[in-house]
């Protein structure tokens, strides 16, 4: 037998209540690891799209059964294994979360001259920059083309989501896929 079918074979074996107990534990130390950093960051709901804690706990078991991580039964527990996935997951979204806020941060800095400009006066290169990379990345999928629209129609988050008619967490998913198209986008013309 190979090792991804005995580690299915092992994890399908597990009692419900086995189950039960270690997700008891894990929660608690989800909650341990992450002590309030929920509010706002790479932890928190809005960045996540769902409860943090859920949100950990249902990647980490997701990846063990998805055989993305090897579970090694010989050598760690089921909690510990997935006290392992959890700490991975974590860093990573910290990693992913610094990245994406120094492209909003890039985001704002070019977006800055616009509001200062005349609607009729874009000569700026950083916002000719910007309004290409926004038609560019958008061009191939509708729901980017209309984030773009409301991009420049609202002036807020909420205001948006009411002129799209879209849920918030659909929102937010095409904020962070249009942020690193445009953010691949950018790199590129500038190196050119």
């Amino acid at each position: 037998m190979d090792s991804d079918s005995e580690i299915l074979k092992r994890l399908h074996a597990i009692p419900e209540k086995e189950w039960v107990d270690v997700v008891d534990k894990l929660t608690v130390y989800v909650h341990f690891k992450l002590k309030g950093r929920t509010i706002f960051g790479a932890h928190s709901e809005q960045y996540l799209g769902i409860d943090p804690i859920n949100y950990y706990i249902g990647e980490a078991i997701g990846k063990l059964f998805s055989l993305e991580w090897q579970w090694q039964f010989e050598k760690y527990s089921l909690l510990d294994q997935l006290k392992k996935i959890v700490w991975s997951l974590m860093s990573t979204n910290v990693d992913k979360y610094k990245v994406s806020q120094k492209t909003k941060k890039a985001f704002e800095e070019i977006r800055k001259p616009e509001l200062e400009v005349d609607d009729e006066d874009h000569d700026d290169e950083n916002y000719k920059l910007f309004r290409n990379a926004l038609d560019e990345c958008s061009k191939d999928d509708e729901d980017l083309q209309l984030y773009v629209m409301a991009l420049d129609e609202c002036r807020s988050f909420d205001e948006m989501v009411k002129a799209l008619g879209f849920d918030k967490k659909k929102l937010y998913a095409l904020q962070k896929k249009m942020t690193r198209r445009v953010t691949s986008y950018i790199e590129t013309k500038k190196n050119w």
